[in-house]
């Protein structure tokens, strides 16, 4: 009997379930395993992004540092390589570099500053002298009004002016210039240019004995900036 049961137990047809319950179940471990494998590759690639951004952030910081680093060196190397020149109570500087007017003039309040006036003859003696052959930017200007104003403040005087402008001048024959540049070509050689138009320029300020002496100073009449050389030195004219 016990035989027998045994027997009809055993039969295909009682096996037939059995494969299907191990096969659902491998397919069931093979869903998760793909699941699982799955998973771990959206966890590598998030990873992988992750390092990623924080290399380029990191490669961000430092092209930021090196720009600012570049800025500064520009700076420095632009501040140390500025000569000064003594005149009286007065310093001046002379550019290499040409700016509109208006831009030369903030360049110049940014180094405390202004571009420079000219109350007396030997003051535009000095200037003529010591500007190489080109064309300079100084403080006057009517760009606000019709009147003739120098930027620091200081008096303009029209009955003595008119030993330095140039024949003819000044004149706005075309309505846009409202800025004096000076000639080095002759004392005597003031005249009205366009604003926007790029020339050198002479920045003034007062000496200051609390200043660094060794702020952009330099010592010696070889180091006058454009120095005309063929013409007498004022005694008291000294280079810093």
């Amino acid at each position: 009997m016990d035989r027998g049961r045994l027997s009809e137990n055993m039969t295909p047809k009682n096996m037939v379930p059995n494969a299907e319950k191990a096969f659902r179940k491998l397919r069931i471990i093979q869903t998760l395993l793909s699941l699982l494998v799955l998973a771990l590759a959206a966890t590598l690639k998030v990873v992988v992004i992750l390092y990623l951004q924080g290399k380029n952030d990191q490669l961000e910081r430092a092209k930021v540092s090196n720009t600012a680093l570049k800025l500064q060196n520009q700076i420095l190397a632009q501040r140390f390589s500025e000569r000064y020149i003594v005149y009286g109570a007065y310093l001046y500087y002379f550019s290499c570099g040409n700016m509109s007017w208006n831009d030369a003039e903030q360049y110049c309040v940014s180094r405390g500053s202004h571009l420079t006036s000219v109350t007396s003859s030997g003051e535009q003696e000095f200037i003529y002298r010591k500007g190489a052959d080109a064309g300079f930017w100084i403080g006057l200007n009517n760009q606000k009004s019709s009147n003739w104003t120098w930027t620091d403040g200081s008096r303009f005087n029209e009955t003595q002016s008119k030993m330095f402008w140039a024949p003819g001048q000044p004149n706005n024959r075309k309505q846009v210039e409202h800025c004096v540049i000076f000639w080095t070509i002759s004392p005597k050689s003031w005249e009205v240019n366009d604003c926007q138009k790029h020339f050198k320029f002479i920045c003034k300020r007062k000496c200051d004995s609390s200043r660094p002496r060794n702020e952009n100073q330099v010592h010696g009449p070889s180091h006058h900036v454009g120095s005309k050389v063929d013409r007498p030195v004022n005694k008291s004219t000294r280079s810093y």
